[in-house]
């Protein structure tokens, strides 16, 4: 049987790791004990077994699992005693060790982090994460059992620190996503926006390196008629020329933002007005910096 080590960890940062890692949801209803066994139905996601501890003859006690049907399992959760019930996320820690993290729903909240070894001496080398809260293994009232059967422990009030939730987000991001884990996040429709304004800024306040190059295609609307060659615009007195170059430059921004946005309400069919605005103050511009 393995030995466990139980430590208590923040409900923000068991929240952060079901939503980046998953869970799935765990039910273990207790039995009273008989003749110093433990017994107890574990149900898993599609798995149901029954589970007897009997205590070993001064060594760790032993465990036995037996598989039974899903109907039978709902039957023994009708009578047990008590039950806990907790969504369990798994995160790899490394050194090719993982870390249950179990958000416990009934008999109410609590949040743990649960660890399994080997051997005592293994787990007694073990040192937890900075994101890990107080260690409970041991004490009474932290295990499943007395969950179930007693109800809550008091006291589990865990403290947040920059350093934990900094060495958390390291983990999350820099280990392998586990069997639990949930796809990436798709970007929502607008984001990177600011970045592509400030590159278009920073193209128009500046002067194209190979001025004898043809200006780039833009893409025209279906059935469009090509605009008037415009007259050459007109030297600007010198005081006025960088208040008139950012005019521009914000006008072309806010041209193009505007069929941005256009683009992103219908892609398929551009408005017509505001794709030929946009032509005529990118080539306002070219003239104005040729």
């Amino acid at each position: 049987m393995a030995i466990v080590r139980r430590f208590l960890i923040a409900p923000a940062f068991a929240r952060l790791v079901r939503k980046e890692r998953g869970a799935v949801r765990v039910t273990e209803g207790y039995f009273p004990n008989q003749s110093g066994r433990q017994s107890h139905v574990l149900v898993e996601g599609s798995q149901c077994h029954l589970v007897l501890v009997t205590p070993g003859n001064g060594g760790a006690p032993t465990e036995e699992r037996t598989e039974v049907p899903r109907g039978h399992a709902d039957a023994l959760l009708d009578v047990c005693a008590g039950k806990a019930v907790y969504d369990r996320s798994r995160v790899a820690i490394g050194g090719g060790r993982d870390a249950f993290i179990d958000h416990v729903v009934t008999p109410g909240a609590l949040d743990l982090v649960t660890l399994e070894f080997d051997d005592e001496a293994e787990a007694g080398r073990f040192q937890p994460a900075p994101w890990f809260g107080p260690d409970v293994s041991g004490r009474d009232g932290y295990d499943n059992r007395a969950i179930a059967l007693q109800g809550l422990p008091g006291g589990t009030d865990v403290a947040i620190s920059n350093a934990a939730l900094e060495a958390l987000l390291d983990t999350l991001e820099n280990r392998g996503m586990s069997r639990f884990a949930l796809p990436p996040r798709p970007a929502a429709a607008g984001e990177g926006g600011g970045e592509v304004l400030d590159t278009l800024r920073r193209m128009a306040a500046s002067k194209p390196e190979n001025e004898g190059l043809p200006p780039v295609a833009t893409l025209q609307p279906a059935q469009t008629a090509p605009a008037a060659p415009a007259a050459p615009a007109a030297p600007a007195p010198e005081g006025a020329a960088t208040a008139e170059n950012d005019s521009r430059i914000d006008d072309v921004i806010a041209s193009l933002s505007q069929a941005l946005g256009a683009a992103d309400e219908t892609p398929e069919q551009p408005r017509q007005g505001e794709a030929v605005e946009v032509e005529r103050w990118t080539s306002r511009l070219r003239r104005s910096q040729g």
